[in-house]
């Protein structure tokens, strides 16, 4: 049996129980009872509710998918499964037949690349209804972009606005902040998604969103595999954090996942800076800091200049909002790739 190996079966269970945290603090909690709620109220309504969530890479959008599936789990049938939570996505360069296919065999239709895109759409209409759907969550919106061409842009937000008005289920989509653009040139798919939520990172720019920060660490530290807290919450290693992490939730849990292994590793009872710093380099996060910021005193990662980027927001000292940017189009955003 090899060392990791063996570090694995004599740790399962610590193992299992670092990989299966998951902190609903207070803004994602929002948007998940957001999710519940066209969930719920589109029984009532002839309109299915539907939402639109954006959020940069690593702020949370597939632990909110997984979190919110878990709640509605799949349940298997003789006469078929049903699926009240459908999850799908849309794939690179996506063509309306290339959507319906990836939905299609998501549900477990065995002859998903079959027929026409008609005949493909017309199985899906029926087959969401069979397995008795009750919301449908399509991520990677922006992958529509991929196609580069706005005419097929135009043709698959055109498809996503009739399926949402044949089947009468409400739809979450969710992408990256630049997919809002296909709703900008689509203003009948943008009347069906009125609801938008954007998963942000954390903030280090005033007391309340550092006190957010630190309450979120305090959660992780308490569900942690430990006899003894390691006092992430602190003010001093809740900044480090922030710092190495730039408040995305997926940098900081990467960070804190790895540092518990070592710390298992080592039979050390609690996180300790060493166990982050030895993360820290073995995740090698594309950053612009000059130096790990475990390794060093608090002073010396005050004076870095890309620790003045990361803990300030667009809202500067002088509380002047910067300019809003210009709506971005889909040509602006194609072109920009």
């Amino acid at each position: 049996m090899s060392d990791l190996a063996e570090f694995v079966a004599a740790n399962a269970d610590k193992i299992r129980k670092i990989e299966s945290i998951f902190i609903k603090y207070p803004r994602l909690t929002s948007i998940l009872d957001c999710i519940e709620e066209c969930r719920e109220m589109s029984k009532f309504s002839e309109e299915p509710q539907c939402m639109f969530i954006t959020g940069g890479s690593g702020v949370g959008k597939t632990s909110l998918i997984r979190q919110y599936s878990s709640r509605w789990p799949s349940i298997e049938m003789p006469d078929g499964d049903i699926h009240p939570v459908f999850k799908t996505s849309i794939p690179a360069s996506a063509t309306i037949k290339s959507v319906a296919t990836a939905m299609l065999s998501d549900l477990g239709d065995l002859a998903a690349t079959h027929g026409t895109t008609v005949t493909q759409s017309n199985r899906l209409y029926a087959l969401v209804h069979q397995c008795k759907v009750e919301v449908i969550i399509i991520d990677e919106f922006q992958h529509l972009i991929d196609n580069k061409t706005q005419r097929v842009i135009g043709l698959v937000a055109d498809w996503i606005k009739m399926f949402i008005e044949i089947t009468k289920i409400p739809v979450i989509l969710i992408g990256m902040p630049e997919s809002e653009a296909i709703l900008h040139q689509s203003p009948q798919l943008r009347r069906r998604f009125l609801t938008k939520k954007r998963l942000t990172p954390f903030l280090w720019d005033s007391e309340a969103n550092r006190n957010e920060f630190r309450k979120f660490l305090a959660e992780v530290d308490k569900s942690l595999p430990f006899d003894v807290y390691s006092n992430l919450a602190s003010e001093e290693i809740a900044y480090r954090l922030f710092v190495a992490s730039q408040g995305t939730a997926a940098n900081i849990m990467s960070l804190i996942k790895h540092a518990a292994y070592d710390a298992i590793r080592h039979n050390h009872p609690c996180l300790t800076l060493a166990h982050l710093g030895t993360a820290f380099d073995s995740i090698q996060y594309d950053t612009t800091l000059p130096n790990n910021p475990f390794l060093v005193e608090t002073s010396v990662i005050s004076s870095w200049k890309a620790t003045s980027r990361i803990t300030h927001s667009e809202i500067g000292t002088n509380n002047r909002v910067k300019a809003k940017p210009k709506e971005l189009t889909i040509r602006d955003t194609i072109t920009r790739r």
